[in-house]
């Protein structure tokens, strides 16, 4: 059942979507894949076995899954008999968890052009529909969902040849919205203000990906313990991840996540260096924010503020669910962190507060000055790390002389330190991107085993 309806996702607050701004219309998914929010309720950290990313795919691209149908059809059979409301919202609950578990939505079947998109609770807006790239993401021809057992959770079918990765949003009254169960997203490729959250479409049968690209992977919600908050993490895997062999990969954590797929496109940059060199291939996880609100309190140190915080959670909360859902090196020297601004002064810090689990770290237009220099002051007094170092800046106006400032102080202390200029490059997104082949370059040449 077809009918033209307004546009969105289904937990607008959680999503953390912008209900004006709809997907990009192209009929062709762009390249930069993201990942979506995750609602409340869901487990926060879906456990899977390590080697593919969300579900069991033997190391190819061609066998990697979103979840199975089976999962929808066995709920649906249940719910249409006469069930509590205790028992029905605890068997969605289950439908949810499992879908979560499993890969992530769209629900889909390999031996057909079957898929299914969920929705669950009553539409903030208008109807619940869903609408996709394959028809252009017109709102006229989105597929109308269905209640299913109640008005608790809802659902579409479409039909969609398994060989051909589409895109979608869900639907509500006027705004489109992101599905927080997609399990692989792509960028929607509509620019936004500084500040605003860049948003995600959903992408569905991402065995059908193209072979020389990469995937981009939700981890959902994370919870930072000693913040008291979470954020969404995203993880890049690489078209040498999905080649067969297994291997585990060398890993770079990424502060500013949303920003730096949005408004960087790190993840496009990241395939177009994987495509002419391989053997560089590295995983990349992207942390966001809970709010652009928190980012200073965050990434500063010192008094009032919360980057010991913060590490602890990279290293304590998060770093087992990457290392227990996604095919990464364990030893340090294949472990890197990195940033840019207070992302970079953050990523140096954690490298001297944890020591024994960041190897290396890129650090692009770093706040130095921090705290009077603090940081430099650590460098030169405290005993020396076995973490190399790579610092980047336009000059004269970006951060340039304090990180020259820092370079010779590592320096000086016997670190292997890269440090480039550009003269002229500014503070912004648009200069990092530029320098991002450089600073990923130089993780993989100078880091050649694995475990």
């Amino acid at each position: 059942m077809r009918r033209a309806v307004g546009k969105t996702s289904w937990l607008l607050a959680v999503a953390g979507c912008s209900a004006a701004t709809p997907p990009d219309a192209s009929s062709d998914p762009p390249q930069t894949l993201a990942a979506p929010a995750q609602a409340p309720g869901l487990p926060a950290s879906p456990s899977s076995p390590p080697g593919d990313g969300l579900r069991p795919t033997g190391c190819l691209r061609g066998r990697v899954h979103t979840a199975p149908v089976e999962l929808f059809d066995a709920a649906r059979r249940e719910l249409g008999g006469v069930l509590p409301p205790s028992v029905r919202s605890a068997r969605i609950d289950d439908l949810v968890a499992s879908v979560v578990a499993a890969g992530g939505a769209p629900l889909e079947d390999p031996g057909s052009s079957r898929v299914v998109v969920l929705a669950r609770g009553a539409p903030p807006s208008g109807p619940w529909a869903v609408t996709t790239s394959e028809v252009g993401f017109d709102v006229a021809s989105a597929t109308e969902m269905v209640a299913v057992g109640g008005k608790d959770l809802w659902a579409a079918e479409l039909r969609v040849p398994p060989d051909r990765s589409f895109q979608y949003k869900l639907l509500s009254g006027a705004a489109f919205l992101e599905d927080p169960l997609a399990g692989h997203v792509a960028w929607d490729g509509v620019p936004r203000p500084f500040g605003v959250r860049g948003e995600m479409n959903g992408v569905g049968h991402p065995a059908a990906l193209a072979a020389d690209r990469g995937r981009l992977l939700s981890l959902g919600r994370q919870r930072a313990t000693s913040l008291g908050d979470d954020r969404e993490v995203y993880v890049y895997v690489p078209p040498r991840y999905d080649d067969g062999s297994c291997e585990r990969l060398p890993s770079v954590l990424f502060h500013d996540g949303n920003e730096a797929i949005t408004r960087g496109d790190f993840p496009g940059v990241a395939d177009t260096l994987y495509r002419a060199r391989p053997e560089l291939s590295a995983v990349l996880v992207f942390v966001g924010l809970p709010s652009q609100d928190v980012r200073s309190a965050q990434y500063g140190f010192g008094e009032g503020y919360r980057a010991r915080d913060y590490v602890d959670f990279l290293a304590g909360d998060l770093w087992p669910n990457v290392t227990a859902r996604v095919r990464v090196c364990e030893e340090s020297e294949g472990r890197g962190i990195s940033g840019a601004s207070l992302g970079g002064l953050v990523s140096t810090f954690a490298a001297f507060e944890r020591p024994s689990t960041w190897g290396w770290v890129g650090a692009q237009s770093a706040s130095f000055f921090w705290d009077d220099e603090g940081l430099v002051t650590r460098a030169r007094t405290e005993p020396k790390l076995s973490t190399r170092f790579y610092l980047d800046s336009g000059c004269p106006a970006d951060n340039c002389e304090v990180t020259g400032t820092m370079a010779t102080a590592l320096r000086e202390r016997g670190y292997e330190v890269a440090r480039v200029t550009v003269d002229g490059a500014g503070h912004e997104w648009s200069a990092w991107r530029a320098r991002l082949p450089g600073m990923l370059t130089h993780f993989r040449e100078g880091h050649r085993s694995c475990r």
